[in-house]
């Protein structure tokens, strides 16, 4: 996967850069760097984005906001 496919997907799935961070439980600044095309997309997170996308939609939107809105880690 390549930046510019990350960004359609990004656009298709109307997130920004800060949300996708989220839904795939990365740093904003990984994400930049990847968008960037600073950083190699690995292929764990390409398998993630290709698993959402063959989700039904509605399934897919409910997910995406469920780990938009879900709390931050916290160390015990």
């Amino acid at each position: 996967m390549k930046a510019d496919e990350l960004k359609a997907q990004m656009q298709a799935w109307e997130l920004n850069a800060a949300e996708l961070a989220k839904v795939l439980c990365l740093h904003t600044t990984k994400v930049s760097e990847y968008l960037a095309d600073v950083e190699r997309i690995p292929c764990a997170i390409e398998f993630s984005i290709d698993a959402l996308s063959r989700l039904p939609e509605d399934e897919r939107n409910a997910l995406i906001q469920e780990r938009i809105h879900r709390k931050k880690h916290t160390r015990s």
